[in-house]
């Protein structure tokens, strides 16, 4: 098996662990692990039936260091809970939105950060998740 092949063999028996611990955590375990699942399953694209066949083996999940990853789920959540707040008023802003109007708006400029830092969070999240 080449460099490549085992790599993909560890991401995907991370996904399995992960996976594993997003159906039968506790609380925030749950909803970080979900977070974490999603996005390395689409990065690496993995596919449901490769981690199915991975998962056929019984998983240990408290291999999973979750302490490590929970700041950065909370900085996450409140990344994006903002963000969705920004979203809204804007959304409910009456102008047409046009780069003149839009780019003296505070609102406009908070969303533009928001997204850069969800951004940045998430790859934090993404490298956490997948030092093997």
């Amino acid at each position: 098996m080449d460099q490549i092949q085992q790599d993909r063999q560890k991401i995907i028996a991370k996904l399995v662990k992960i996976k594993a611990l997003a159906e039968r955590g506790i609380g925030g375990e749950q909803q970080t692990a979900q977070v974490m699942y999603t996005t390395l399953k689409e990065k690496y694209k993995v596919t449901d039936a490769e981690i199915e066949k991975a998962a056929a083996v019984p998983v240990d999940i408290s291999e999973i260091d979750l302490k490590k990853f929970w700041g950065i789920a909370f900085q996450l959540a409140a990344v994006a809970k903002t963000l969705q707040e920004e979203t809204d008023i804007c959304t409910a802003c009456p102008y047409t939105y046009t780069d003149e109007q839009c780019t003296g708006c505070g609102t406009y400029w908070n969303m533009r950060d928001l997204r850069l830092d969800f951004e940045a969070i998430q790859q934090r999240l993404i490298k956490a998740a997948t030092e093997v």
